[in-house]
């Protein structure tokens, strides 16, 4: 598998439309990996330090697990 052209789709794949849920940027992360052939799963796990929530944190993060019907 050609690691650097998954993570040149996932970098465009992230920067190219926003979004306003973590949760939505990780499932189209795991999309763009899942594309792959030789994938059969994926974990995305995406942090979000600066996030809005009215509390002391010091990072927030999220991880999905997806993989092949």
């Amino acid at each position: 598998m050609d690691y650097g052209s998954v993570v040149a789709r996932v970098v465009e794949t992230a920067t190219s439309q926003p979004v306003d849920l973590i949760e939505t940027l990780a499932q189209r992360v795991a999309d763009v990996v899942l594309r792959e052939p030789r994938v059969e799963w994926v974990d995305v796990t995406l942090h979000k330090p600066n996030a809005p929530i009215a509390a002391t944190f010091d990072d927030v993060a999220l991880t999905i697990t997806r993989s092949r019907p």
